[in-house]
Formats: structure tokens, C-alpha cells, sequence
């Protein structure tokens, strides 16, 4: 494998690994500001990256999910469990891909 593509790959099971703290600590404090942009920037980072290294279909998706936390940050959406739960399972999703 290209040593790029497999440098990402590490770097976003880490961003994967932090997002998922970041997830469970968010079930408790849904409106902590810090683990809301924490998120969305492991998300951004992973879009950002994916599609550099041509890895498109992860892009596309982690792309809605960074949305809908963008759209928490501008305080049009809030943070619920199921939200919570659908973002871990998201994160279960982009490993697979």
C-alpha cells in the first residue's frame, strides 16, 4: 500500500479513536461547546484528508456527518443520545470503509 494512503489510515483510526471519547463524554455534557468542535474537526479532518488520498467514498460520508455538527454549532440543531448513537455507529461505518 502507498505509504500516504496508509499514514492517513492511521491518523484517521486515531481522529476515529478521539471522536469516539469525545462521544461518550458529549452523552453527558450535550451542550459543551469543546467536545461539539472537537468532533466536527476530527470529522473535517477526516473528510478533508480523505479526499486527498483519494479515498472518496469516505469523504462523501463523513461529510453529512459534519454537517449535521456544523449545524449544532450554529445552535440549529441539538445534541441528542440518538445523535450520539448514529454518530458511534457512523465511526463504525468509516472504519469499515
Amino acid at each position: 500500500m502507498d505509504p500516504q494512503k496508509q499514514a492517513y489510515r492511521e491518523e484517521a483510526s486515531e481522529l476515529i479513536a478521539d471522536m469516539e471519547d469525545a462521544l461518550v463524554e458529549l452523552e453527558q455534557a450535550p451542550d459543551d461547546r469543546d467536545l461539539i468542535d472537537r468532533i466536527f474537526r476530527d470529522m473535517h479532518t477526516i473528510k478533508g484528508s480523505g479526499a486527498m488520498f483519494g479515498f472518496c467514498n469516505i469523504a462523501t460520508f463523513t461529510h453529512g456527518i459534519e454537517t449535521v455538527y456544523d449545524l449544532i454549532r450554529e445552535g440549529r440543531l441539538k445534541v441528542s443520545g440518538e445523535l450520539v448513537s448514529l454518530t458511534l455507529a457512523a465511526c463504525d461505518q468509516i472504519k469499515l470503509l
